[in-house]
Parts: C-alpha cells; structure tokens; sequence
C-alpha cells in the first residue's frame, strides 16, 4: 500500500476536482476508467490533463476508446499517425531499440527526441521543448516532481502514445510496464556516487529532477513566465492543496543593497499559488546584527521601500519572528551534530507550504548564500541566529547598558544579575547562561555582544539542522527557487552590492534542497569569472566561493545529505 493511495470514491473526487480547475469536459465513465487504473492523486492529474491534451490536440471528444489509446496503447481505427511528422518523434523508452512497443521490428534507427508541452500552454498548437528522450524518460528525474512536465511521443508505426510520469510513490513497472533499471539519467551535470546514510527523513539513492532557466530564450518568451513554468514543473499543484497557507519565503535586501530577487518573479510566484488554491504570503525572519531589519517595523518599511507591497506583490507580508524577533516555536530534531531542538519564527512554522526564493551569492562565513541559508537562518528567530554564530556566549557592553532591564526580563535561565555591584547594569553570569540568545534579541541598544566567532564548517551545519527544523512537516510541501543571477560576493544583508562575480547564469527550480544548492554551486563554478569583479581572472572550474573567502560550502551539501533532507545527484531539465 503506497502512502498516498486513495480508494476509488476519493480518486474520483481528485480527478473531478483537476477537471474543473483545468475547464475540461470529461465523462463520468471515462473519470471511473482513469480512477479506477490509477491509485495516488499525481498519476491520476497526469492522466487526465495527458488524455486531455491528446484530445484537444487532434480535435476528438473524451471517450472511453480515446482514453485507452492514450493511457493502454490500443489502436483507434481513424487514427492518422501521418499527421506528425516522424523528424519529432522519438520511440518508447520502455523497449529496446528497434523492437518499442507495437513497432515493427525493421525500423532500426530510432529518432532520439521527444517533444515536451508547456502545461500553462493552450491545447491548439503547444510550443515545444525539444530534448533527448533518456532524459524524458530516465525515472529518477521524476523522484522530485509531483507532477512533472507531460511529454508526447509519437512510434512510427503505432501511433501517438503518451507516456505517464510516476509519483514519488509508485514504480514504473507499474505505470509504464517497463524495466527501470534500463532508464538511466542522462546529462547529469553532477554525480555524487556511493551509498548515502539511512537519514532522517529516509534516504535517497536515485537523482533529484532541476528544472533550468538559462538567461536567453529561443521561443521570446518572458523570463518571468519562464520561471513560472519552472515553479510549476517542479510539482506546484501536489506541494498546495485547497486553502493552505502557503509562505513565500524572500529576502528582502538590506536598505541600499539591490541584489534581492526583484518582487516582479515574486508576484508571477504569488499568482501561480493563488490559482492552485493557496493563500500566499511573503516572509523573512529579524536580523540578528543592528540594522534596519531587526525589528518588524523598520523590516516592513525596508521592504516596502525595496518594491514588496502588496500593491506590487499581490500578497501580504508577514515577519516570520515577530514584532522583535522572539516570536519562535521551539522545534525538537534528532541525530543531528549540534541541537536537539531549532526555535524557527512562528509565521513559517505554522505554514502549510512553502516556496522558498533564493538569491545565490557569496557569503563570509558560510561562504556560499542559497536555498540553506536562506531557509536555515533565514527562518531562525534571532536567538536562533545568535546560537548558530557562535558557541561563545553573549556578554554586556557596559557603555551601552541603560539598566532598561529587558535582558533580565526575558532570560529563561535567570542568569543575567542588574545590582549595585555592577553600577545597575546587566551583568551576564556566564556558568548559567545556555547560550539561547534570547538577551540578544530582548537589547534594544545593542549592549548584549554577539560573538560572530564560530567555525566555518560548524557554522554550515548549524545552518542545516534549522533548515530541518524549518522544514519539519513540509519536506513534501516545499519548492525551491534559486536564481543565479547578479551573484555578488557577499550577502544581502549587506548595505551594499559589489560587482557580479560571473555572468547571469539563469534561474534553477526543484523540490530538493539539496540539489539545488548543489547545482547553483556548481554552475558558479562552471562559469568564468568578471571582469572588474573580485573574481577576475578565475577561470571555469575554479571555485569561486573557496577563492574568495576560504570557506568549502560543500559541507553544507554533504551533511545535509547524510542526514537525509535529499541529494546531491541531480539532472538538469532546461526550459528554454
């Protein structure tokens, strides 16, 4: 029994509800036949929009006969498989070359391309994307996405034939009735063989589906649009149900920085959510460091000045830590290095979904900023991001102390003293403090010192066990959004944004932490460095994040993927 099986009556009720959001016509006896030939709510979305679309295409009502065409193989008498021409089509993946399923076994030569719709596409004429039919059809590249891209394949004899991409769930002996072991990725742009531990949230041994946006388009279609269509193929429609409360999570850029991603993508992420039945929202967390986004007010007047309102965005915005950056829940983790719990901003924790928007750029103390950082400190309230700093514990600036009292007020160990020994001032005694932060955050005058000493490698883990905590409850209902574009050296926290260091790369999307962040790095590294930029004269290959500030962020990948949060094999699906 898979997890996500549903019996007959509900699968019904999914299919009828997928037929209404997509506006198709559909009989009662063809929604029984796909119910009943299907058992998890992505198989049964993708057979009904792949019968759909071959319907539209050729201009042919739903039947029963249709659906078993498209879904079983069987022949339909009037079929004209002249119509396409055999230049685009490319054989079933399932068969062995020169004998695919009903072809005759002279054709020697099979075409290796396949044409792929865009499903925010009309069904008269889809534009196509044209790429090699091992990558189409390799199963693995499907582990990530609910529901994947649908692809038409046309065998010179038989006729069309649509194939259906497998759930998380199901196998494809099951759907497809073909051998997976003969599907391998092809194009993978990074292997990272060898078993992986038994992880948290279960391991993980085939590679994880990023979706690519290069920078040009061939078809000039809109960048933005193209990244909704990345959102999308990464599994939009089985990340949101009906209501869910669905955070965006972004960056809003420090005042005078304009590396951030513009609020145009993120109102273009705002619609899709909407149409997918979410109530989306847009969050960040308080800063640990002084600045104009430690509090909730001068955080919301940062971003608005920055371009996010609701007037430009569509969507509320939320501060995920509060007024002061100690609304937090306390969240328990286990076989971890450094915590048993994370204290992540009540907004995002209480979120049903989540999108999290990432601006890849260096960073200097965990070297590299993308999806990790974004989420894991990101999220973290601000005593959160004091204990992933520093194992050193806070101390008081007497010269700044005004003997407020906030400190001791909002101490959970009771270790902070404000007698006459100490002139009336805060006075932390250090053998009883656990280190929480929770002082740091209460200081409105900034006389609790944050110690910013901590180990690079210790500092990434720590990022990634509240990337976990972040996650806990929605490692199946988040997408990740990585643009690799205007990569500057340093954080956007940053008042500042320093020359890019390599050419815009594009914009990458995908359900795997891991993987993504895998890729953005290795595509910087791909790169060449920018003239007049801090990388000048770094060549492709060269690690750019290393060279700039010493740090390997491939600590981040590979702890994250022994504790199980996804994988660092990956294969590339470009959206052109």
């Amino acid at each position: 029994m898979f997890e996500n099986e549903h019996n007959l009556e509900e699968r019904v009720i999914i299919l009828r509800d997928k037929a209404a959001r997509e506006s198709i016509d559909i009989a009662d006896d063809v929604i029984d036949f796909i119910a009943q030939k299907y058992s998890v709510p992505q198989a049964l979305k993708g057979a009904l929009i792949n019968v759909s679309a071959y319907a539209a295409r050729r201009q042919m009502p739903i039947t029963i006969e249709l659906a078993r065409h498209v879904l079983d193989g069987t022949r339909l008498a009037h079929l004209n498989t002249s119509e396409i021409p055999v230049s685009q089509v490319a054989p079933s993946q399932g068969a062995s070359q020169g004998q695919e399923a009903g072809a005759d076994e002279s054709v020697s030569e099979p075409i290796q391309e396949t044409r792929e719709y865009d499903s925010r596409a009309t069904f008269a004429e889809p534009e196509l994307d044209v790429t090699p039919s091992t990558q189409q059809f390799d199963a693995p590249s499907f582990a990530q996405n609910a529901e994947p891209a649908i692809s038409l394949t046309v065998d010179e004899v038989a006729g069309t034939l649509f194939e259906i991409a497998p759930s998380e769930e199901e196998s494809y002996e099951e759907i497809l009735g073909v051998d997976a072991a003969k599907t391998q990725p092809a194009q993978q742009e990074s292997i990272f063989a060898g078993e992986k531990d038994e992880g948290i949230l279960g391991s993980n041994f085939e590679p994880a589906t990023v979706w690519f946006v290069p920078m040009r388009t061939q078809r000039k279609k809109s960048l933005i649009e193209r990244v909704g269509t990345a959102v999308e193929r990464s599994g939009l429609t089985a990340v949101i149900d009906e209501g869910d409360k669905v955070a965006i999570k972004v960056h809003f850029g420090e005042k005078g920085n304009t590396g951030f991603v513009s609020p145009l993508y993120i109102r273009e992420i705002v619609r899709l959510v909407k149409e997918a039945g979410g109530k989306p929202f847009l969050t960040d967390a308080n800063t640990l460091y002084s600045g104009m986004r430690d509090n909730a007010v001068d955080h919301l007047t940062c971003a608005i000045q920055n371009g996010f309102s609701y007037a430009t965005v569509e969507a509320p915005l939320i501060i995920a830590d509060g007024l002061s950056g100690r609304e937090g829940e306390d969240i328990e983790i286990s076989g971890t290095k450094h915590f048993e719990s994370v204290r992540i901003g009540s907004a995002a924790v209480h979120a049903d979904a989540m999108i999290v928007v990432s601006h890849v750029k260096g960073h200097g103390e965990a070297g590299f900023g993308g999806a990790f950082k974004n989420v894991g400190m990101g999220l973290g309230t601000r005593s959160a991001k004091q204990r992933m700093h520093s194992a050193i514990k806070p101390r008081v600036d007497q010269e700044k102390c005004t003997r407020c009292k906030r400190c001791s007020q909002w101490c959970p160990a009771h270790c902070i003293e404000m007698g006459a020994i100490h002139n009336g001032k805060a006075f932390i005694l250090e053998e009883e403090c656990i280190g929480c932060g929770e002082c740091v955050a209460a200081c409105a005058y900034g006389a609790i010192k944050v110690n910013w000493d901590t180990d690079s490698s210790e500092f990434q883990e720590k990022i990634v066990e509240h990337t976990l905590g972040a996650l806990k409850g929605k490692e199946r209902k988040t997408i990740y959004v990585n643009f690799l574009t205007n990569i500057t050296p340093e954080c956007d926290c940053w008042s500042f944004s320093d020359a890019a260091i390599v050419p815009d790369i594009g914009i990458l999307a995908s359900r795997d932490i891991v993987a993504i962040d895998q890729a953005s790095y290795d595509k910087v590294t791909k790169a060449t460095g920018n003239a007049l930029s801090v990388a000048e004269g770094m060549g492709a290959g060269t690690d750019k994040f290393m060279a700039m500030h010493n740090v390997d962020v491939n600590v981040t990948m590979e702890y994250a993927e022994k504790l199980g949060m996804g994988t660092r094999q990956y294969v590339i699906k470009e959206i052109g």
